[in-house]
């Protein structure tokens, strides 16, 4: 049942932001957003996250790649989606090595976001 998947969104972009969390809240997820990577970090020690949606290239001196990095060095194996405008292969090979599970595109496609929800959410 999706009313106790929590997923924790981190997006600086106002417009995505609220695009996410409208999506996600519609199909009956539990959603906390972050603007920033502290905003992020104190999201992520508040709560209990099944995953996260973060924006690879976060303004700011640390990004999302920086956030699952360190989600990753503390031994934790939440999915992780990471958003960027950017789409060429050098992006990918980095998003991959910051940990990230999969790459979504901006402007978010509706259909893809949530099938790739429902893909790291479904039981093993």
């Amino acid at each position: 049942m999706r009313d106790n998947i929590k997923i924790l969104i981190l997006e600086d972009e106002p417009i995505t932001r609220t695009l996410l969390q409208a999506i996600l809240r519609k199909a009956g997820y539990l959603v906390t957003i972050a603007s920033s990577f502290d905003e992020g970090c104190a999201a992520w020690r508040r709560g209990s996250f099944h995953l996260i949606i973060a924006d690879f290239f976060l303004e700011g001196a640390q990004t999302g790649a920086d956030f699952v990095r360190e989600i990753r060095a503390s031994g934790h194996n939440v999915p992780t989606i990471a958003l960027s405008i950017a789409e060429h292969s050098q992006n990918r090979d980095d998003i991959e090595q910051a940990g990230f599970d999969c790459y979504l595109p901006k402007p978010i496609d509706v259909r893809a976001l949530s099938d790739t929800v429902a893909k790291l959410l479904a039981p093993a």
